[in-house]
């Protein structure tokens, strides 16, 4: 029994639900902390961080739920720590192949705020058809090539 509430407790289900919660009680501002960034501090701390990192990367590239997505997304980017670089490098091509613009957006957000010189290959190449954010990955791609 203790072992089958320790595998729900650690378990894509209960993040997700946590994070949907934490969501739906209170939008999320540009500069301005919100729960999820939390929530997933404490899921990334977790005995099992690739297991975690898995279960994030799927919520942030599901095409099903794309506001989600692009929420998680947005929040997970506002950890410097999240994953090794190679893992934030394959999570924004992974969100700048969605055909959902908010997750396009999310995964351009994430690749400024995380700054790796290693997201201009990536960015470069990305072929993006909404003028708004064509000009908003230049930029980003401008600040990160200084």
């Amino acid at each position: 029994m203790q072992q089958q509430r320790r595998r729900y407790k650690n378990s894509p289900e209960r993040l997700a639900d946590k994070l949907w919660a934490a969501l739906e009680d209170r939008p999320i501002e540009d500069g301005m902390d919100h729960p999820t960034e939390e929530i997933i501090a404490e899921a990334l701390q977790s005995a099992k961080d690739q297991q975690v990192l898995d279960w994030l990367r799927a919520f942030c590239t599901d095409a099903s739920q794309p506001s989600f997505a692009a929420s998680v997304l947005r929040c997970l980017g506002r950890h410097d720590s999240a994953g090794t670089v190679s893992w934030r490098v394959g999570l924004v091509r992974g969100g700048l192949a969605a055909d959902d613009i908010e997750i396009r957006d999310a995964a351009v957000q994430a690749a400024e705020s995380w700054g790796d010189s290693d997201l201009l290959d990536v960015l470069r190449p990305h072929s993006e058809p909404e003028p708004w954010l064509r000009q908003y990955i230049s930029d980003v791609i401008n600040d990160l090539a200084g």
